[in-house]
């Protein structure tokens, strides 16, 4: 996979995270879910592992489709065997065991499976605690599964590893603060992520989307 083709998979799920959270936009409930849908979605992969890869066509076909799976969102039963079939390898170090853990997860939340989706990403973080992208999945993972403050954990251990999504990571973790009710906290994080990402439409919407709708008016 080369790098033109990974960053258009990237946009390819952006457009998709936006169109399913602004579907569910509504009251103040309803953007606050469509706010936890987007960060359950918004993943993204942990990078092209073929320059790691073993030998062998099965097993680059295995890798292809495991990767393709996780970035389209196509045949994710056929991407999961892959996925599968690359993980009972022994063929694999850790760090692209990770990779591999992480591509498996997003084909798993995709299908709504976010408690395995948890338990996979968990397994990349312990394999490479240095791969940002693992930490900010997870956050994601953990919002989904209701562990909001180790979301809050994972998201800003993300940023400290200099995640390259890192408005995703602050969205990730306004998400986290707002469903602990930390208000303050929360709108800071959307803040950020608007800061970084002025281009994406439900980023942005998050800062004004979250004064007009808490309890007290709006953030102190």
């Amino acid at each position: 996979m080369d790098e033109g083709a990974s960053m258009q998979n990237v946009e390819r799920r952006n457009a998709t995270v936006s169109a399913i959270a602004q579907a569910a936009m509504g009251g103040a409930i309803g953007l606050i879910m469509a706010t936890l849908l987007a960060s359950a979605c918004a993943l993204f992969l942990s990078g092209d592992a073929n320059a790691q890869a073993a030998s062998g066509p099965a097993f680059n076909d295995a890798l292809e489709e495991c990767e393709q799976g996780a970035s389209a969102g196509a045949e994710t039963g056929r991407a999961l065997g892959a996925c599968d079939f690359l993980l009972r390898s022994s063929d694999m170090d850790q760090a692209m065991r990770a990779r591999v853990l992480v591509d498996r997860a997003v084909i798993a939340l995709n299908r709504g499976d976010s408690r395995n989706a948890r338990f996979d990403l968990e397994d990349a973080v312990r394999l490479a605690p240095e791969l940002g992208e693992a930490h900010l999945n997870l956050s994601a993972a953990l919002i989904a599964t209701g562990s909001r403050q180790a979301a809050v954990e994972a998201a800003r251990q993300a940023l400290a590893l200099d995640v390259e999504a890192a408005h995703w990571a602050w969205f990730n973790l306004g998400v986290a603060h707002e469903h602990l009710d930390r208000y303050d906290a929360a709108y800071e994080a959307y803040v950020q992520a608007a800061e970084l990402a002025p281009d994406n439409e439900l980023i942005q919407a998050q800062p004004a989307r979250f004064l007009r709708h808490q309890p007290d008016g709006g953030a102190a």
